[in-house]
């Protein structure tokens, strides 16, 4: 399912690292907002811009996380603490 079809719901997504200097990245629908050396530096990244696009446009803001065999795990950016999304890795 793509954002599009949640209507305003905003998607970030936090692909496994792709071996680069800053691996981890962040993005936005398909921008990239982010890249960091590290899984919890791209996770504490993405958890904030959530918060601050919820209160800034008042919509759903959801986490899709790749796992190492490739599938992805959706959850509520707003809704998680940042110990169970960490889990989700």
């Amino acid at each position: 399912m793509e954002a599009r079809d949640l209507g305003n719901t905003i998607s970030l997504y936090l692909p496994q690292a792709d071996g680069s200097r800053q691996p981890y990245a962040v993005l936005q629908e398909r921008h990239r907002v982010g890249a960091f050396a590290s899984q919890e530096e791209a996770i504490g990244f993405a958890l904030d811009l959530a918060g601050d696009l919820h209160r800034r446009q008042g919509v759903p803001v959801r986490l899709r996380v790749e796992q190492v065999d490739g599938a992805w795990t959706t959850t509520d950016a707003l809704g998680k603490a940042p110990a169970s999304v960490r889990s989700t890795f």
